[in-house]
């Protein structure tokens, strides 16, 4: 089984183009998780990651940053500590 990360995330108004993307340390592009995906505004919105970059392999242990692209303007970053 492998371990997934939940990224939950929610903002107002009507429906929008989401994108999230997974970068190391060094700000290097991990892994886009969805991009340009409809989500709906004004609930709680979950996509995961599964710990894999963009070649299907497991990262190793460290810290990696998420970006969340919210429509046209609007960003939100998280932090997600690796350790398997």
């Amino acid at each position: 089984d492998e371990e997934q990360i939940n990224i939950k995330y929610n903002f107002d108004g009507e429906n929008k183009q989401v994108t999230i993307r997974i970068f190391d340390f060094g700000m290097n592009l991990v892994k886009t998780i969805i991009q340009n995906a409809n989500r709906p505004g004004g609930l709680d919105n979950i996509d995961y990651w599964n710990g894999r970059d963009e070649n299907n392999n497991i990262v190793p242990n460290g810290v990696y940053f998420f970006r969340i692209d919210i429509g046209d303007n609007e960003q939100s970053y998280g932090k997600i500590m690796v350790l398997m």
